[in-house]
This record gives C-alpha cells, sequence and structure tokens, in this order.
C-alpha cells in the first residue's frame, strides 16, 4: 500500500509540474513592484476554462481513476465489484 501511495504521489507531482501555469512557476514580483487591483468580478460570474486546461483535468482523473482500479486489481480485491479469473 504504501508503495501505490508513493507511485500516486509522484504521478500527482508530476502531472502538476507539466500542467501548471507559467505564472505559478515564475519567480514572484519584487517587493518594490506596483501591483494594479483587478477589476470587481460578480459572485455569480464562473471563470471559464481553456481547452488545454480541460484536457488536462480530464487526463488527471482518467489517471487516477485507473491509478485505483489498477491497484485493486494488484491487490486481487473486486474492481466493480467483479473478481477477475485467471
Amino acid at each position: 500500500m504504501g508503495r501505490t501511495g508513493r507511485v500516486l504521489s509522484g504521478l500527482l507531482i508530476g502531472m502538476f509540474l507539466v500542467f501548471a501555469p507559467p505564472a505559478a512557476a515564475s519567480a514572484p514580483a519584487p517587493a518594490t513592484a506596483v501591483v494594479a487591483q483587478p477589476p470587481a468580478q460578480d459572485p455569480g460570474s464562473e471563470q471559464q476554462l481553456t481547452p488545454r486546461q480541460r484536457v488536462a483535468i480530464g487526463v488527471t482523473g482518467i489517471v487516477l481513476i485507473a491509478a485505483v482500479l489498477g491497484s485493486r486489481r494488484a491487490r486481487k480485491k473486486p474492481v466493480f465489484f467483479v473478481k477477475w479469473k485467471k
């Protein structure tokens, strides 16, 4: 179980590094820089996701689901309440 946790955490960290937006990877601005405040938004308005972000979210979900199902199969636990026969 510990090895599975390490593999899943490594995958999660790797995917975060691959799909992280460029702003998250850059160094913080110096303290003397003037920062403009973003315009106020309505609380009901939602941020639109780019197609690349949607793909990244979908791939992450599929990989996590496959990892869980694969680990259950490797431990010979029922997957979707079905026992695999050899």
